[in-house]
């Protein structure tokens, strides 16, 4: 069953990423809502494969880089679900619908292969650590999306290239707006996801910090967000500064993510059995 569904998210990813590329084209009313109801399915169906998934496991299905890999690009897609119906940001389905089919895709290639978690991690506090971590990076990856199409639209702006494909994208005050708050988000989730970790960790490691590649790396970034957010509220970071350091921001946590989970996983891997 979990295989069906997998195939089902995969099929409806791929139709939302190949209707989100002629949406950004076309920027018609009837293609927007085919974009977003086959986005919705294709998140539908693999929450629904991610569910099975951590039942069979008894735990959250995040124990193989391919299961964290594609419950990213889950949560990922649900913010970007639930913040579309508000801001109408029509021109990340392009890329959201591709993050999601190559979630699906990693979970399909490896499906069936993972380790007997440990009792440590069949607990309430993975679920609420791990998702908000999850969901505090999936706001800074939108965020990211954003300022990319930021500093797109202002150098076509610059260049006095405005064509009819540039006056359907939001604006750049409206850019800045959004990054502002997919910031603001990401920081309150990471920091809930950090403190959710020290807590954990104090209960049943009997300490809250340990010299491990990921945490010193959650601590670097958490600081570098923290001073991005701190210019903005303070020095007036705004428009092409902060678009740049956001950008560079989750190069840093992309980048993180990799070499931990492939380079120095450390403990938090070790306890994944």
């Amino acid at each position: 069953m979990e295989a069906l569904l997998l195939k089902l998210g995969l099929g409806s990813y791929l139709v939302a990423a190949l209707i989100g590329g002629w949406g950004v084209v076309q920027q018609k009313e009837v293609v927007r809502r085919a974009g977003v109801l086959t986005l919705a399915a294709g998140f539908a169906f693999q929450a629904l494969a991610v569910a099975m998934r951590s039942i069979d496991l008894g735990t959250l299905a995040i124990t193989t880089l391919a299961d964290q890999v594609s419950f990213f690009a889950l949560v990922l897609t649900g913010i970007y679900l639930i913040t579309q119906v508000r801001f109408r940001l029509d021109v990340l389905a392009a890329v959201v619908g591709p993050v999601g089919f190559i979630g699906v895709l990693v979970a399909w290639v490896a499906h069936g292969g993972a380790p007997d978690p440990p009792p440590a991690l069949r607990s309430p506090w993975l679920f609420v650590h791990v998702t908000l971590a999850y969901l505090g990076n999936a706001a800074f990856a939108l965020a990211c999306l954003v300022s990319l199409v930021y500093l797109w639209e202002e150098r076509q702006l610059k260049a006095h290239s405005v064509g009819s494909f540039l006056w359907r994208l939001p604006s750049l005050e409206r850019l800045d707006t959004v990054n502002f708050k997919f910031l603001t988000w990401g920081f309150v989730l990471l920091t809930s996801s950090i403190v959710i970790g020290v807590l954990w960790a104090e209960l049943y490691f009997g300490r809250f910090w340990s010299w491990e590649p990921r945490t010193i790396w959650t601590t670097i970034i958490w600081m570098i967000y923290a001073i991005l957010l701190q210019g903005r509220f303070t020095v007036g970071w705004g428009g092409r500064r902060a678009a740049t350091l956001t950008i560079v921001g989750f190069g840093v946590l992309f980048i993180a993510f990799l070499g931990v989970n492939v380079l120095a996983p450390g403990q938090h891997a070790d306890s994944f059995g």
